[in-house]
């Protein structure tokens, strides 16, 4: 990894130039259909038949064709800027994944990761040696997505249980889950551009032990900084989530939850840093 300033991201990211531009700019509304077709159509179809093609597919092989492992990227950690290979990003990731969800592993019935993609986080996660022992579940919005993790899941013998999930109309379909349970999302969350103020009941109800989010965070991005005005209009370009926090703060002052924030932690994409949120159910 090589450290870069933020006046040298305008070279490696059109959209930049592209943005300061104009006075106006089109913005891509996350509708349902629009997602279907980004992800279950594009994205996961077409993983998904090379996938079927291949006669011994691995997780690994998908990473790189499905995450450009193997290029090089500019993206954020704690407030400075890099460039590294796809695949040193992922790893930074996931090991900020490991270390949140760690605490939690021994009083925990399982883990389960809710909008799950292809798998990716989840898939590798279990091979930790703390976490290869826990029960997995996943649930993902897309089938074509669901049939890779259960492909997936089964070149790494890992037994995953599936279902789908659906955060607009706050639905989990296809499996149980445990009490108790470790439960996670991971750039998924922020696909609803407005989440329902029941969002945190919904997620309650399954009596979790912890729920953690990764998640982008509109509220987070400053208004007093070009980075973080750069972070809300790339937020409201592409219609993701602006009121994660608002939900979440609304159940924490009415003490339904307790919760703990690390703002702007990492972001494979400068201008869509994580944040991570940890809560648990007030007794």
């Amino acid at each position: 990894m090589k450290e870069i300033l933020f006046n040298d991201l305008p070279r490696y990211i059109n959209w930049i130039k592209h943005t300061l531009s104009r006075r106006d700019f089109a913005i891509k509304y996350k509708t349902e259909e629009e997602v279907i077709r980004e992800y279950d159509n594009e994205k996961w179809g077409g993983l998904l038949e090379k996938v079927k093609k291949s006669l011994n597919p691995s997780l690994e092989e998908v990473e790189i064709e499905s995450n450009s492992f193997d290029q090089v990227f500019p993206f954020f950690i704690k407030g400075k800027f890099y460039l590294g290979l796809g695949k040193e990003i992922a790893d930074a990731h996931l090991e900020l994944y490991r270390k949140t969800i760690s605490p939690y592993i021994n009083q925990a019935s399982c883990l389960v990761e809710l909008g799950a993609g292809f798998g990716s986080k989840i898939l590798n996660l279990s091979q930790f040696n703390e976490l290869n022992e826990l029960p997995l579940y996943a649930a993902e919005y897309t089938k074509n997505g669901c049939e890779l993790i259960s492909i997936l899941s089964k070149t790494i013998n890992k037994k995953v249980g599936i279902g789908q999930c659906d955060f607009r109309k706050l639905e989990i379909s296809g499996i149980e889950i445990p009490k108790n349970a470790i439960i996670f999302t991971s750039y998924s969350v922020h696909y609803v551009p407005h989440l329902s103020n029941d969002f945190i009941k919904f997620l309650s109800n399954l009596n979790p032990l912890v729920v953690i989010h990764f998640e982008p965070c509109y509220e987070h991005y400053s208004v007093k900084t070009l980075h973080g005005l750069l972070c809300r209009r790339y937020i409201e370009s592409n219609d993701y989530n602006r009121n994660i926090i608002s939900v979440i703060d609304s159940a924490k002052n009415d003490k339904k939850i307790s919760v703990k924030m690390k703002n702007n932690i990492i972001g494979s994409n400068p201008f869509l840093p994580i944040s991570v949120i940890e809560w648990i159910i007030e007794q």
